[in-house]
């Protein structure tokens, strides 16, 4: 991973994913609920039929549906990881895309065979690193998000260049325009961190050029091959802090 963030183990994962399934099975019992009355109203004998195979659809989708939808919207936690403060992200740290997410989430099936994420939880104790089958497949992993929740947005990171002011912080890369609360904060954690030798802070940065260039979809360099890799990850933190902060 491109920063390291501690990998959530089996207790932290059970108690989030207790969450998540008791809020998934409150709506699949509300839209039953509201089948069945709209069943009773209509008095159509006929339709209990159809109406039993679209509540195993829903109840089959749903968790799907409401995995992929929280993962994609809030930068890949739902909302028990949200409560535990877990995150799930790829193996370079950054969040997962609509792609993964619907990988791991449509294996999350296979995994919770034969009950109770069985076989997840067999694959997370076989494996290096707590992974049920889901994260193989998508290559991802749940992480412990303490170095991300705690950083101010708009804090000025300590190691930013000399003479790089917020009013001009150079040509604008247009990759940015999808960036937000969470592409700021990684760009904080990365120019905070002290101790590490030249060699090391370019390659880390030039990994991590590439994973938020995959993540927005566009080139963070534009192209501009040349830049110094934490150069440019300055200018994209001094101009994704002045889109945040507004004007």
């Amino acid at each position: 991973m491109v920063l390291s963030q501690p990998v959530a183990g089996i207790g932290s994962r059970g108690l989030a994913a207790l969450i998540d399934s008791i809020i998934i099975v409150i709506i699949v019992l509300a839209f039953v609920a509201g089948a069945l009355a709209l069943n009773a109203v209509s008095f159509r004998v006929g339709a209990l039929g159809p109406l039993l195979i679209l509540l195993v659809v829903v109840a089959s989708v749903t968790p799907v549906i409401y995995y992929v939808g929280f993962e994609v919207a809030t930068a890949g936690r739902s909302v028990g990881k949200i409560i535990f403060g877990l995150r799930v992200v790829d193996l370079s740290g950054v969040p997962v895309g609509v792609g993964d997410s619907l990988v791991r989430n449509l294996l999350r099936i296979l995994d919770f065979l034969p009950l109770l994420y069985g076989i997840g939880v067999v694959a997370m104790f076989l494996g290096r690193q707590p992974r049920r089958l889901g994260d193989l497949a998508a290559g991802t992993v749940v992480v412990h998000d303490h170095g991300l929740r705690h950083l101010s947005p708009f804090e000025t990171a300590p190691l930013i260049a000399a003479g790089s002011e917020i009013g001009s912080p150079g040509p604008p890369i247009r990759a940015l325009e999808r960036g937000g609360r969470f592409e700021l904060d990684l760009l904080q954690e990365f120019l905070g961190r002290r101790g590490l030798s030249h060699e090391t802070r370019l390659r880390v940065a030039s990994d991590l050029v590439a994973a938020l260039s995959a993540r927005l979809g566009s080139p963070l360099n534009d192209g501009e091959t040349s830049e110094d890799p934490v150069r440019l990850l300055e200018r994209a933190y001094l101009q994704l802090r002045q889109r945040l902060s507004g004007p």
